[in-house]
């Protein structure tokens, strides 16, 4: 099976789910992270606003004031850049329809900042770390620059259990340190 109907497959597994569930499902994502060491100790984090049927993260921005944010935004250019932010209420409605840091308002970040990633994806390998996103590389890009830190953040792929399923990794995959999902950590 070809990436484009695994990924068709998936988003049909995420339509699938009531709201309450993709709800419930963030609250238990929520509480895993909360309780996790790395997330604990990480004090810049680089995370995610939610698209329709991704896991909601947006509690833990309010729960922990005292870790930096950055949130990711595609550019123009079809880059993906992350902007500190201080709280969820200062996105804006970005030019592809979703909210996203205000560039005019919210300082880029370096990739070399990052304690850790909070990654969504379509579909995620907890075997192998593998990733599968929407088809355009913005994220295996932009961690490919992220691994030359000497102490690398962090990789986290989040995502609902329904996404998790065996996926042959390709050359420029850059594979997620873990995976966690309302089930708990892969």
């Amino acid at each position: 099976m070809n990436k484009s109907e695994i990924r068709r497959q998936l988003f049909a597994r995420i339509r699938a789910l009531q709201p309450i569930e993709r709800a419930d499902h963030s609250a238990a994502i929520r509480s895993w992270l909360e309780r996790d060491p790395s997330f604990q100790k990480a004090a810049v984090v680089f995370s995610f606003l939610a698209l329709p049927g991704e896991p909601d993260l947006a509690p833990l921005v309010e729960a922990f004031p005292q870790k930096r944010w950055a949130f990711s935004r595609v550019t123009a250019d079809d880059r993906i850049t992350f902007h500190t932010m201080r709280g969820i209420g200062e996105a804006v409605m970005g030019s592809h329809g979703i909210l996203e840091p205000d560039p005019t308002r919210h300082p880029e970040a370096s990739p070399l900042d990052a304690d850790l990633f909070l990654i969504p994806g379509v579909g995620f390998d907890p075997m192998t770390g593998t990733r599968l996103g929407r088809g355009k590389g913005h994220y295996d890009r932009y961690l490919s620059v992220a691994r030359i830190k000497p102490l690398p953040a962090e990789r986290v792929g989040v995502a609902f259990s329904i996404q998790c399923l065996d996926l042959v990794p390709e050359d420029h995959d850059i594979a997620m340190d873990r995976i966690v999902s309302e089930a708990g950590w892969a």
